[in-house]
């Protein structure tokens, strides 16, 4: 009988620490949601695009999904904390949820913090491509002040032109 990979110890560790990861936020949202009362139903909603950037990358160092909750975090803080503060009733928490601008701004932080994933690979490309453009024209430069002081050997183009 052949093994699968799931039947690897790799797998079976694998599988283990997802059950551990989830238990220990399960653990972590009961203890909040004691605290903050209803706080935390109102960040547990706001961080769905967060929850779905976290279960859709499957690289290893998850960078994605941690700027997208990065983003949608600083977008839902406030409104939670308001929640919070004003006693973390079920009445402040619906007028939080009926009202658009919070949905917008929960939602929208998300949506930039995919676009900042999505901008920030170009944004690097062309500032490299700036800075190598430049350091080749420098370079160049140099490799022209060195014909000019030893002449047209120091390219080596002379020299196999003469052996042909």
């Amino acid at each position: 009988m052949a093994k699968t990979a799931a039947d690897s110890p790799k797998a079976a560790k694998s599988g283990n620490s997802n059950s551990k990861r989830y238990a220990i936020l399960i653990a972590l949202g009961i203890a909040s949601a004691a605290l903050f009362k209803m706080g935390v139903f109102l960040l547990f909603v706001g961080m769905l695009p967060a929850i779905v950037a976290y279960e859709t990358d499957h690289t290893k160092f998850k960078f994605l999904s941690s700027t997208v909750a990065a983003f949608n975090f600083a977008g839902v803080f406030p409104d939670m904390m308001q929640v919070f503060i004003e006693g973390g009733t079920v009445e402040i928490l619906i007028i939080k949820l009926l009202d658009p601008y919070v949905w917008t701004v929960m939602y929208g932080s998300a949506a930039l913090g995919w676009c900042m994933v999505w901008v920030s690979p170009m944004i690097a490309s062309t500032t490299l491509e700036g800075i190598y453009s430049g350091r080749i024209l420098h370079l160049e430069g140099l490799q022209k002040k060195a014909e000019e002081e030893w002449g047209q050997e120091v390219k080596g183009i002379v020299a196999q032109q003469e052996e042909e």
